[in-house]
């Protein structure tokens, strides 16, 4: 998790109030930050990354005014004046803009807001990858914006740089092109926003000098990029909260692509409680104007309709995805301390749940037969799930904002997974006889989470010769061993060799499958011995 410091005056000065060190302590404590140091000068946070809206001295004085009872400036965008142009960038298709007018820069400041963009581009844009920041002098850009795709050989004067350079020269002469430009270096177009002068901003590399903001500086073009649009959204409505809190004026601007869409996007959600749902999941019975008060207390709006509780949810609480997260909040402003502990009137008596000892059986058995277990991860991706297996795309359940390319999704079954553990050791001695006991997870609608865990077991053996039979007598002991009343029937499966294939069915159901793996599937995986293997659900 990420920690920052604060200079504690600072903060101070923003919430409008002196506070005792051990005040102040319990309050932010309360507010889920932990203090890891306080001292004279500074204050030191380690941070939950769902609330990025303390990672600013701004956001956090803001919910420390709200819990303590002082009022907060009211959130406000002016109508857009200025229209940017968006061509399609594929490797960075997302942006958000917006002007900061009438601000009063000094050097603390400009140092703050450098650290913010680090932080941002350090944890939650995850090295820039995800989301990029660039703050220019708006006063310095002339003309017509535009967001287009550049060729490499176009030139600015990079900022902290006093030639031009064309963008190629950029990524292989400037400490941040170094670091970043392996982000855009493979697509054909460049992202760049330029106006009549030209490049301006080189995300996520680079700004230009021509806009380098100063203390000097009145207006501030804030630009956003990146390639998820939520997040996009979320990083510019916190930069814009900072220059709310510092009293400056915030207009949106028109931006024209494909759609038109105008950013920041402050847009309230709202949702609807009902006293019965707060009782449910706290324990406690409040009052309606007591919820209002403490709604009120964690800066949300909220009144009393007709026996239900309307909460609106300010435009910077990313982190309110469902009404659990409003009712945690009631909880913090409650105090956890409040809470009456006791003991529940109920007796249960824990032990191993059916599926496990049912998965210790089948460990037994096929160590017993020579297997050795392997633990692979449950996240895998298309591509060894489905196009190395030699079979058809399936719908699985995607990662949204995937971290790695070789993680985007749930595996829907365990055989990949086994044939990938034999890849990565073809120069290790043969036979291998490998299994794997572990959840795979498949889509089902009528189920709250539209998912469902499944426990199955897969194995392989690699080795010189045909071992049909040998999986089969395994597969059999398997079945004998779950009680349960099997029968095989030949089967075509792309992953397997024709002929040497079969399913298990037990009821008319098929529960698995077995067989030698097709030599396409084993070429794909740049395995160079016969296997075989089978794969059997334990439910």
């Amino acid at each position: 998790m990420p920690t920052v410091m604060f200079n504690k005056k600072e903060l101070l000065s923003f919430v409008g109030k002196e506070i005792k060190d051990s005040e102040l302590v319990r309050i932010i404590e309360a507010l889920k930050p932990s203090v890891e140091e306080i001292d004279e000068e500074n204050i030191v946070l380690e941070l939950t990354s769902d609330r990025i809206d303390y990672f600013t001295v701004e956001g956090l004085a803001r919910a420390i005014r709200s819990y303590i009872g002082l009022k907060n400036p009211k959130l406000s965008v002016s109508k857009p004046r200025i229209t940017i142009w968006k061509e399609n960038v594929p490797v960075r298709p997302y942006i958000g803009c917006a002007i900061v007018r009438n601000t009063k820069l000094n050097d603390s400041f400009i140092k703050s807001l450098m650290n913010l963009q680090e932080i941002i581009h350090e944890t939650y844009g995850r090295k820039r990858k995800k989301v990029a920041v660039g703050l220019h002098d708006f006063d310095k850009i002339y003309g017509t914006i535009r967001y287009v795709g550049a060729n490499r050989d176009e030139r600015f004067i990079p900022l902290g740089e006093s030639k031009e350079m064309s963008l190629i020269e950029v990524l292989a002469k400037t400490e941040k092109g170094k670091m970043y430009g392996n982000l855009i270096y493979n697509s054909n177009k460049w992202p760049v926003f330029v106006d009549e002068k030209g490049i301006f901003s080189f995300p996520p590399i680079l700004n230009s000098e021509r806009t380098k903001i100063t203390e000097k500086t009145k207006n501030i073009f804030i630009d956003v990029t990146g390639i998820d649009r939520q997040a996009v959204q979320k990083v510019l409505n916190l930069f814009c909260l900072v220059f709310i809190e510092r009293g400056c004026r915030i207009e949106s601007i028109k931006i024209k692509g494909e759609s038109v869409e105008i950013t920041p996007n402050f847009s309230e959600n709202v949702f609807e409680l009902s006293l019965s749902e707060i009782e449910r999941i706290l324990g406690l019975r409040l009052g309606e104007r007591q919820i209002i008060s403490l709604l009120k207390k964690m800066d949300y709006e909220a009144k009393e309709v007709k026996g239900k509780i309307i909460v609106v949810v300010k435009p910077y609480r990313f982190d309110i995805i469902s009404k659990s997260d409003i009712i945690e909040d009631i909880a913090i402003a409650y105090n956890y301390d409040n809470f009456d502990p006791y003991l529940p009137n109920l007796f249960t008596k824990g032990e191993i749940h059916p599926i496990e000892r049912v998965s210790n059986k089948i460990r037994e058995l096929l160590i017993g037969f020579g297997f050795q277990e392997i633990v692979r991860p449950i996240l895998t991706n298309s591509k060894t799930q489905f196009e190395k297996m030699n079979i058809a795309i399936q719908d699985t359940i995607k990662i949204l904002n995937p971290v790695s390319e070789h993680y985007t999704e749930l595996r829907c079954w365990l055989l990949p997974s086994v044939i990938e553990f034999l890849s990565y050791n073809t120069k290790e001695a043969y036979p291998q006889k490998v299994f794997e006991i572990g959840d795979v997870v498949i889509r089902d609608e009528s189920a709250e989470t539209r998912s469902r865990n499944i426990r199955k077991v897969s194995g392989a053996i690699a080795d010189n010769g045909s071992f049909y039979a040998e999986i089969k007598k395994i597969v059999v002991e398997l079945a004998k061993v779950l009680n349960k009343e099997i029968r095989f029937e030949e089967v075509e499966h792309p992953s397997f060799i024709s002929g040497r294939v079969s399913r298990v069915i037990e009821n008319d159901r098929e529960i698995g499958i077995f067989g030698e793996i097709n030599p396409i599937v084993l070429e794909n995986f740049k395995i160079y011995m016969p296997v075989a293997a089978f794969e059997f659900s334990l439910e």
